[in-house]
């Protein structure tokens, strides 16, 4: 997965975002334009890298091009970066010069109009291979554009197929749930959560407070986004210590998943369902390079015995629900109660800080 990022200047046209998300949303794909700089003496040094970045790139092996002005930051996913791409853009580009059209098709809003925030929890995040490695940094630098980038904390935003697009621009009633889950229960981790978590849990959330006094309201909605939170965050825990674990002899483990066979590299790739990612954590093969890699008995402890209780629990809920009789509010209750932490450890919080330490 490769990024890049690039300033977009409100000189040009005032609402850019806007502009490209409104054809984004009427044709499902919409093409971004580079604009040359009018600055002359800003030689690209790293041109042949940036060509072969983007002869890469597939709609499979897509690029996250991130989008800031410093004061909001959004991320894209690009299918296509091309030299002409006019035909899918906005119509403020017609008298403008464009070095390169990337081709959009999905975009999530990270941070919107908070500077602070911006610069602290997502551009500290980046390192820029071309400058030395350095973390990137807003003042005195002579970067050019589009940069390369990498992420120290890597996030893929579009490891799901479900589209964000359509999200962008949050109601005010979202917002504000958002900074009370910051403010009281994840703190600074929340930007470590994926973003589909976030959304999940916010609208669990607003849907919950909304009903929690109608006794005759359905909950399975708010049961599923909780646990769709739970199981997306547990398959991304196990798989970063998959990685880091996975010798040859790993790599032999096999399981199945509905009739189908997969191998232990198959799970980079495709997220099983819980049961599966429990019946994996169990194998001999595994606990054991578990227990040779890792000598702190706190985390192992965790991997081994906390965390597949954990969906245990989860599952004991979902199932119910999902295949079952509508959910009521005592099931919702709980299931928030034992994901957000409410009056207990949050699970959500313990994958959080645990996963430093693979």
């Amino acid at each position: 997965m490769k990024e890049i990022l690039i300033l977009y200047n409100p000189y040009y046209q005032n609402n850019v975002i806007k502009e490209h998300l409104k054809l984004l949303i009427e044709n499902e794909k919409v093409a971004f334009g580079k604009i040359k700089s009018k600055i002359k003496s800003m030689q690209h040094n790293f041109q042949n890298e940036l060509l072969e970045l983007f002869d890469s790139i597939t709609h499979e092996n897509y690029l996250q091009l991130f989008l800031t002005d410093y004061s909001s930051i959004y991320v894209a996913k690009v299918t296509k970066v091309d030299k002409d791409l006019s035909q899918y853009a906005p119509k403020y580009y017609e008298n403008l010069e464009v070095e390169y059209w990337f081709l959009i098709e999905d975009m999530y809003e990270i941070i919107r109009n908070d500077f602070e925030s911006v610069r602290e929890n997502i551009l500290s995040n980046f390192t820029t291979p071309n400058y030395g490695n350095h973390t990137y940094t807003i003042y005195g630098n002579n970067y050019v554009y589009p940069l390369i980038i990498e992420q120290k904390e890597k996030i893929d935003y579009f490891i799901t197929d479900e589209k964000f697009y359509t999200n962008i621009y949050k109601s005010k009633e979202y917002l504000e749930k958002k900074e009370i889950l910051k403010n009281y229960i994840f703190d600074k981790y929340i930007h470590k959560l994926h973003p589909r978590s976030i959304d999940n849990i916010i609208s669990a959330e607003m849907e919950y407070f909304e009903n929690k006094d109608n006794p005759l309201y359905d909950f399975s909605s708010v049961v599923i986004k909780l646990s769709k939170t739970m199981e997306l965050e547990i398959y991304l825990f196990i798989k970063n210590l998959f990685e880091k674990i996975m010798d040859d002899e790993l790599k032999k483990i096999n399981y199945q998943v509905q009739g189908l066979n997969f191998y232990l590299t198959d799970f980079l790739s495709k997220k099983p369902n819980l049961g599966t990612m429990k019946y994996l954590l169990s194998n001999p093969q595994i606990t054991n390079k578990i227990l040779s890699t890792y000598q702190n008995k706190q985390f192992t402890n965790f991997i081994l015995k906390s965390l597949p209780y954990y969906i245990t629990e989860i599952q004991k809920i979902r199932n119910e629900n999902v295949h079952g009789d509508n959910a009521e509010f005592i099931e919702a209750y709980e299931l928030r109660r034992e994901v957000l932490g409410v009056g207990k450890n949050s699970y959500l919080l313990d994958l959080i800080r645990f996963k430093k330490f693979i």
